[in-house]
């Protein structure tokens, strides 16, 4: 019998909106769920979606929010993707595997 741990990490977010829409003085964008999405393409999906009206996606990741900076960027959701990923593989309580990130544990080591 095998068990499947599906992890779900609260509060772990993402306010998308898009480089066009910052430059013309606009903020409109979401808080998105990272755990309402499959992955990280399934994630993008969504926000062509929310963004549209235009044609040239540049999304603009504005703020995070329920993992560590250091897999936070303005301009690319997959770091936030990876510690979601490497989280759920490890087994650890997120408390934990936060605690070893503060630490300098590479993600590479638990994936």
């Amino acid at each position: 019998m095998s068990i499947t741990l599906n992890i779900q990490v609260s509060n772990m977010k993402i306010y998308v909106s898009t480089y066009a829409k910052y430059n013309a003085g606009s903020l409109f964008g979401k808080w998105m769920d990272l755990n309402d999405y499959v992955d990280h393409d399934d994630f993008i999906a969504a926000c062509k979606e929310l963004h549209k009206d235009e044609t040239d996606h540049e999304f603009m990741f504005q703020d995070f929010e329920g993992f560590p900076n250091e897999f936070y960027c303005e301009c690319d959701a997959r770091p936030a993707f990876e510690y979601k990923a490497a989280l759920a593989d490890s087994g650890m309580s997120k408390e934990a595997f936060d605690a070893g990130i503060e630490c300098g544990l590479v993600l590479d080591a638990v994936m």
